[in-house]
Parts: structure tokens; C-alpha cells; sequence
């Protein structure tokens, strides 16, 4: 069989870590690849669950806020640190 390049581009620090995990199980990183690239054909699709980031309960509940018309507005930025940091605001968190 005719072997084909494949070639990506990843930063540095993904580049060690993936590497020396690698080295550790005993792989190259071009077999740790050619592993996942048939984990993907024999699965049928990327071999994990693959989800978004959700937010945190404190950035949820400031959203839902904001949806529900409850955010409070500022005249400005100025003004709305200001309000944060002098604690005029009691549902500002430190």
C-alpha cells in the first residue's frame, strides 16, 4: 500500500506534551496518529464525545440574567467599575 503525507501544524507546548506522552506508551507520534486515524475509521467517527465548553454556575446565572432583563446598566464603564469596586452594587461579586 502507498503510504500518503499528512501534515498539521500545532503549538509548541501540544507538541512536547503529545510527544513525551507518546515516548512514555512507547509510540512515535506518527503511530500514535495512524492509531487515532483508524480508531476514527473503525468507529465511524472521532472515537470520543467531543462537546463545547459550558460556563460556569456564576457566568450561567449572570447569563440568564441578561436574558430574563434583569442585567443592571452603567453610563458608562467608568461608572460601572466604580459602582463594583465602591460595593454600590450588592449583587457584584468580589
Amino acid at each position: 500500500m502507498k503510504s500518503e503525507m499528512l501534515s498539521t501544524r500545532i503549538d509548541h507546548d501540544t507538541k512536547v506534551a503529545f510527544t513525551n506522552i507518546c515516548d512514555d506508551v512507547g509510540l512515535s507520534p506518527s503511530q500514535a496518529l495512524k492509531l487515532f486515524a483508524r480508531a476514527v475509521i473503525n468507529h465511524g467517527g472521532i472515537p470520543f464525545e467531543l462537546k463545547a465548553r459550558q460556563p460556569n454556575g456564576t457566568t450561567a446565572a449572570a447569563i440568564k440574567e441578561l436574558v430574563d432583563g434583569k442585567g443592571k446598566q452603567s453610563a458608562s464603564v467608568d461608572d460601572m467599575f466604580n459602582e463594583l469596586t465602591e460595593g454600590k452594587d450588592p449583587n457584584a461579586h468580589p
